[in-house]
C-alpha cells in the first residue's frame, strides 16, 4: 500500500513539474536589429527606459549572472539573480531564474528579435514559467497584471529607442 501511495506521489509530482504558461508580447520597433539587441543587452541603460526593471549587477555575456530587481504592478520589488541561458547575437537572448530547487518555479525570460527589413525590428518579450507550482502561480494577482507588464515593457524599449 504504501509503495503505491510513494509511487503515485512521485507520478504526480513528474507530471505537475512538467506544467507551465507562457506570457509574450510583441511590438515593431522601427530601427535594426542591431540597436534593438544593442539596448537589449546594455542593463547599465535600463534606468533611461525601464521602469520596472533595475540592474544591480553581474556579467551580462554568455552563461553569465545577472542581479536584477523586478518593481512590477501587482507585487512587491524584489530582486533575484538570474543565469544568462541564451545568448545568441542579433536574435536571442534569456535568462532563468530559479525558486528554490530547479522544477519547483522556474522562469525564464526571452528577447526574441526578428529583422523585418526596411530598418524595423520585431520584437518579442515573453517569459516561461514551469515547474510544480507553476499552476498555483499563474493564480496569483502579479501573473494577471504581468501582461501589462510586457506591454510596458516593449513601449518603453520603442519609445527610447525611436526618439
Amino acid at each position: 500500500m504504501w509503495i503505491i501511495l510513494s509511487l503515485t506521489l512521485v507520478l504526480v509530482i513528474f507530471l505537475l513539474s512538467r506544467t507551465s504558461f507562457e506570457i509574450r508580447d510583441e511590438i515593431e520597433i522601427n530601427v535594426s536589429i542591431e540597436k534593438v539587441w544593442a539596448a537589449i543587452i546594455d542593463f547599465e541603460s535600463y534606468k533611461n527606459w525601464n521602469s520596472q526593471l533595475t540592474f544591480l549587477g553581474g556579467s551580462v555575456q554568455p552563461n553569465g549572472k545577472l542581479h536584477l530587481k523586478l518593481s512590477a504592478a501587482g507585487a512587491k520589488p524584489y530582486e533575484f539573480k538570474p543565469d544568462i541561458s541564451y545568448w545568441q547575437e542579433n536574435k536571442q537572448f534569456a535568462w532563468i531564474a530559479k525558486t528554490g530547487l530547479p522544477g519547483i518555479f522556474d522562469g525564464e525570460h526571452f528577447f526574441e528579435l526578428k529583422d523585418l527589413g526596411n530598418g524595423k525590428t520585431l520584437l518579442t518579450n515573453r517569459e516561461e514559467y514551469r515547474g510544480v507550482l507553476s499552476q498555483l502561480f499563474k493564480q496569483l494577482p502579479m501573473m494577471k497584471t504581468a501582461p501589462d507588464g510586457f506591454r510596458k515593457m516593449n513601449s518603453e524599449l520603442k519609445n527610447f529607442l525611436e526618439r
